[in-house]
């Protein structure tokens, strides 16, 4: 192999998120002002994608206050901190310069669903007679449990209805 390949090949970043054209895409890279070093954030969506090994660069556009901006950051540089994929595009081209003539909704990009390794999958389809018949079992069990914990009242005896007539009128009201 090549010296040169080597070398290049020991600079290349595996720790970085893969993302593509479309993506809406959030960069964390460090700045230098004066003495001190931040970690400053840059959101926007990928318009294109150049480049092979450590010379591997992308474009990302955001509009503020009304003006696009577009920055490029070499993908393999030592001051990118990390890349976070906000949102997934589903876009037909690798570059996106048609982006930068759309004007208000029309420069949104479609999001494209995607599935992560450590998703669950989606549950079972449910049909109307399996609905059913589950309710039914429920209905059923709720009603075995009603029969089961219900004991049925107990009749007053024939002397405590006497006593209560004699003791009250005819309305049940005490006469004193």
């Amino acid at each position: 192999m090549n010296k040169l390949t080597e070398i290049e090949n020991q600079m290349l970043r595996s720790d970085l998120e893969e993302f593509g054209p479309g993506d809406t895409v959030k960069v964390f890279f460090r700045v230098h002002e004066g003495k001190k070093e931040k970690v400053q954030a840059f959101q926007g969506v990928c318009i294109q994608i150049r480049g092979s090994g450590p010379n591997r660069s992308f474009t990302l556009r955001k509009i503020s206050q009304g003006i696009g901006i577009e920055r490029i950051f070499p993908l393999h540089s030592p001051v990118i901190e990390k890349v976070e994929v906000v949102r997934y595009g589903k876009v037909r081209r690798a570059k996106l310069y048609y982006l930068r003539e759309k004007v208000g909704k029309g420069r949104y990009v479609k999001e494209r669903v995607v599935r992560k390794k450590g998703d669950v999958k989606k549950k079972p389809k449910v049909t109307a007679k399996a609905v059913g018949q589950e309710a039914i079992e429920e209905v059923s069990e709720a009603a075995e449990d009603v029969v089961t914990k219900q004991t049925p009242p107990e009749a007053p005896s024939k002397e405590a209805t006497d006593d209560a007539a004699t003791k009250s009128g005819s309305r049940g009201v005490e006469e004193g």
